[in-house]
């Protein structure tokens, strides 16, 4: 009887093993067939594609670059390096009128713990300059995922990426994109330029505070470094942090840990007033998009070239809370407060996580979805020496007066 019992439970595991050796062979053939997709996409590039953009950044440090998507379409679309696929709002590619191609075998998981098995839309034709590029794939957003409001520009994501190369002069003001199949191009646009190999994925950051940090290079995190929870506990013991709570969802907060004015190096180049953050949803090293702004790069198979920046100005865009300590976002489609400071100016005049903003300045700026998701309002909040906002918290509206030094209501 035991025997029978146990080949019974043997066929049944052996049967669910079968089931997810097919399941992930099935996964592979997946992904090697989409990644066989988008490098279509860049085989009719001509391989002296040259094309000089000026380099256009958002309040929040995104990079992006207009297009023309279908000849008839013209956006801009944002750059991640670390997005498998490109991205789009489900209206965004109605408007496309791009054509339903698969839905991922494989559950996505955002940051706001969501799961979903996302569909996939390819669109014709994205001139980009004088190169097109051909059946470029996206992964819809559909109103219900919480990355919708955040995604307010289209966003090409790796696939396409790594197939052209990019080359971003900060010290100039230009984008350039080039053929990769071209070595001439590549040896012209990185003169001057030093080569870390296959270091998108895993470049080596130093600083006094740190040591070594290897980090992805994530130009669609709108950050200056992420660390993870080894980093921050050898860092809070130098250096004490500004913290502060960041509501994600309702019941899904984090404690975030900020650490400023770091000097860190990369590949021997001297990076001042760095904002290293510690977000224990996220938990890893990630140099983002911010970051990217100090210095001159390249983008090329995977590899990435580095240059010191030599204009000498200083880096317009700013990572960190607010100095007011609070933070405005979009959740469930109203703009509301998500971040605020420990013991800081907007906690101790009054205001809680999730209250709801009617009005800011009595009126005296408008703001909407995108104003907030572009980074525009932030860049507001970040300017104001004091704050006046009006919200609503449980059906009733107050007002509260936040300054940075005093506090009055």
């Amino acid at each position: 009887m035991i025997k029978k019992y146990f080949r019974y439970i043997f066929r049944i595991l052996s049967i669910l093993f079968i089931c997810v050796l097919i399941y992930l062979v099935y996964i592979i053939f997946w992904i090697r067939n989409f990644n066989v997709e988008q490098s279509k996409a860049v085989e009719n590039i001509s391989v002296d594609l040259h094309q000089t953009f000026p380099i256009i950044r958002d309040p929040n440090g995104c990079f992006g670059v207009v297009a023309t998507v279908n000849e008839q379409y013209t956006d801009t679309l944002l750059f991640d390096t670390q997005a498998s696929t490109s991205l789009a709002k489900q209206e965004v590619l109605d408007r496309y009128e791009a054509e339903y191609w698969k839905r991922k075998p494989m559950p996505t998981f955002n940051f706001y713990k969501q799961v979903y098995f996302s569909k996939l839309y390819k669109v014709n034709d994205i001139t980009l300059g004088n190169g097109k590029l051909e059946g470029v794939i996206f992964t819809s957003v559909p109103k219900d995922n919480g990355m919708y409001n955040a995604l307010y520009r289209p966003v090409l994501g790796r696939a396409i990426m790594e197939n052209i190369g990019w080359k971003f002069d900060m010290d100039n003001n230009e984008m350039v994109m080039f053929a990769l199949d071209n070595e001439q191009l590549l040896q012209h646009e990185s003169k001057g330029f030093t080569l870390i190999k296959e270091s998108v994925n895993d470049l080596q950051l130093y600083s006094e505070q740190t040591d070594t940090l290897n980090v992805m290079f994530d130009l669609g995190s709108n950050y200056d470094i992420i660390i993870d929870k080894n980093v921050y506990e050898t860092l809070r013991k130098r250096q004490t942090p500004r913290m502060y709570i960041n509501y994600r969802r309702e019941g899904l907060t984090d404690t975030i840990a900020e650490f400023h004015d770091i000097t860190v190096f990369c590949n021997g180049i001297a990076i001042p007033d760095c904002t290293l953050s510690y977000i224990p949803s996220i938990d890893r090293n990630i140099a983002g998009n911010i970051f990217a702004g100090k210095i001159n790069f390249i983008l090329a198979n995977g590899d990435l070239y580095i240059k010191k920046r030599t204009d000498g100005a200083l880096q317009p865009i700013k990572d960190g809370l607010p100095s007011l300590g609070l933070r405005l976002n979009v959740r469930n489609n109203t703009i509301c407060v998500t971040a605020l400071e420990i013991n800081g100016p907007a906690e101790k005049a009054g205001l809680m996580l999730s209250d709801k903003v009617i009005a800011i300045d009595k009126g005296a700026i408008e703001f909407d979805i995108m104003s907030v998701s572009s980074g525009r309002l932030e860049s507001y909040i970040r300017q104001a020496k004091s704050l006046t906002l009006e919200i609503e918290r449980n059906g009733e509206r107050k007002i509260f007066v936040i300054m940075r030094k005093r506090i009055s209501i």
